[in-house]
Formats: structure tokens, sequence, C-alpha cells
């Protein structure tokens, strides 16, 4: 087995001061054994260490994270708030539609995802341009809807965020596609995931506070 094995990413800042001249494609490789929680690091600490680090990171996200990136748009049929229907019509099957990491666009700064064709199965089955058509799936119910984000295969890894982009309906497909900064959703997700993660760590910290306080008296 190869030495980095065992390799600790949140190690990479210290190890890259001390043997900065390692071949890029066995940084690459030791990049590669990060899971999906390192992933975070690698985005926020390790590709701000070095233009080199910024290199080998983005390769590592266009050719692992990105493609197996989606984005999930939760499509109720009645505001969430006041229980009134407020899509009528025919309902959406699974009530979400999920984008999936499509192609890059030709500046390469941004990324296309795009939707299926049909949303369910069976008798169930709707044609998203059927759906369009007959305007049970307008731009203006995708645009409201909150994205949920994930760049792994484990949809557990994901979280809810706005995104910001370009959603266009591509005639020729007949699919929904949305056009993203990708550089500007890792940051948001990467960011977004860090907050979740202080607020998860905080909660036992506040309870074991409170049980001093509790105990004191």
């Amino acid at each position: 087995m190869p030495a980095f094995d065992d390799f600790d990413i949140q190690c990479i800042p210290i190890a890259q001061s001390v043997s900065p001249t390692l071949p890029t494609e066995l940084w690459l490789q030791i990049l590669e054994r990060a899971d999906v929680h390192d992933a975070v690091h690698l985005w926020t600490t390790v590709r701000h260490v070095s233009r080199n680090f910024r290199d080998y990171v983005e390769r590592l996200f266009t050719s692992i994270y990105l493609p197996n990136a989606t984005i999930s748009l939760a499509l109720p049929r009645r505001d969430p708030t006041t229980g009134a229907l407020k899509w009528p019509g025919t309902p959406i099957p699974g009530a979400q539609i999920i984008f999936l990491f499509d192609t890059f666009a030709p500046d390469q700064h941004h990324v296309l995802f795009r939707s299926p064709e049909v949303l369910g199965a069976g008798s169930e089955a709707r044609s998203v341009e059927e759906l369009r058509h007959t305007n049970v799936l307008p731009k203006e119910r995708l645009q409201e809807a909150l994205p949920w984000v994930n760049n792994g295969k484990n949809p557990l890894t994901g979280l809810s965020m706005s995104v910001s982009g370009k959603l266009d309906w591509d005639n020729e497909s007949k699919t929904w596609t949305w056009e993203i900064d990708w550089r500007k959703l890792m940051t948001h997700f990467s960011q977004a995931k860090n907050e979740a993660r202080l607020k998860r760590d905080a909660v036992p910290t506040v309870g074991k506070r409170l049980v001093r306080s509790h105990v004191q008296r």
C-alpha cells in the first residue's frame, strides 16, 4: 500500500510546506482519497494553500465531485405556510424534480444542470414538456422552490441552500436547464456545510452548560 493510504487531509497545509515538490499526480492521488466531508476542507482551506493546490483541488472537483452533483427542488402543490392550494392541476410525480450535472459551458466557469425529460414512472409518468405546457411546471415554480444541493452520491450529505443561476427551457431536448457558476456553487455549498457543522457542534456545548448550571444550583 502507498505511504499516503492513511494520509490526513487536514494536514495538507503542513505537508505542503515540508514537501512541496511532490509530483502533481501523487498529490492528486492523495486528494482523491478525501471523503465527502473532507471535500469541504479541500475547497475552503487546501485550495487556498497555493496556486498549485488551487489547481489540484479544482481538477479534483471537476472530475469527481461535480459530475456527481445534484440539485433537487421540492414541488409541493400547497403553500407550506398556509396550506392553501397554490399549484392546481396535475400533481408532480414524487413532488420533486432533480437536476443532474450535464456539461461544462464553453467558458469553463459555468456548468449546466439538466432536468429529466420525464418525471415518475408507469401510469404516473409525465413529460416535463407536458407539465410546462399546462402551466403545472413553469419557470416561476422552479424559481421559488428551495434547492437541496448534494455534491456526492449520498443524498444525506446534501443541504438546503439558495442557488444563483440561469434557468432556461431547452426546446430541443424538452428539458429545463440550469446554468451555474460552479466555483460559486461549491463555495456557497462549503460555507453552508461549515455553518451547519458549527451549529450542530454547538448544541452539546449548550447542553453541558445547562447541566452544569443545574448541578451548581
